[in-house]
């Protein structure tokens, strides 16, 4: 009796879809340096999209805090507030959310995050930085 192997392929498929997932859950939760031992003003999962990848509700991560904001995703980017020229109300479609302007030369200059909750999100940055 012979084995058919290529009818396994598909869950092979959905157990590495489910692995690929998980892994990027895990990521978007690892914490930057400056993050230890501090509580978030406002913290969100949310959709937004870093460089020219989009990443959908669970795999994107926002965080203010008192002194810095953090965007974290595959890749955990922080800015202080001193780094962030303005934050940029911007629509899209149906979307609404915000365009990140900073000064870092080493992360993506397109940053947009699109929380649930704008008014929550507008009143942790007042006076930290501009937005327009």
């Amino acid at each position: 009796m012979e084995t058919n192997y290529f009818a396994l392929l598909p869950l092979v498929f959905l157990a590495a879809m489910a692995g690929f997932f998980v892994w990027m859950i895990i990521r978007k939760n690892r914490r930057h340096g400056a993050e230890a031992g501090k509580s978030a003003i406002y913290a969100t999962n949310c959709t937004g999209t870093v460089g020219w990848i989009t990443y959908k509700g669970v795999f994107l991560r926002l965080a203010v805090y008192a002194e810095f904001l953090v965007v974290a995703c595959n890749r955990v980017y922080y800015f202080p507030f001193s780094e962030i020229m303005h934050i940029e109300r911007h629509n899209f479609l149906f979307r609404r959310g915000y365009r990140i302007h900073h000064k870092n030369p080493s992360y993506p200059q397109r940053i947009e995050v699109w929380p649930e909750n704008r008014d929550a999100f507008e009143a942790a940055i007042a006076g930290k930085t501009k937005i327009i």
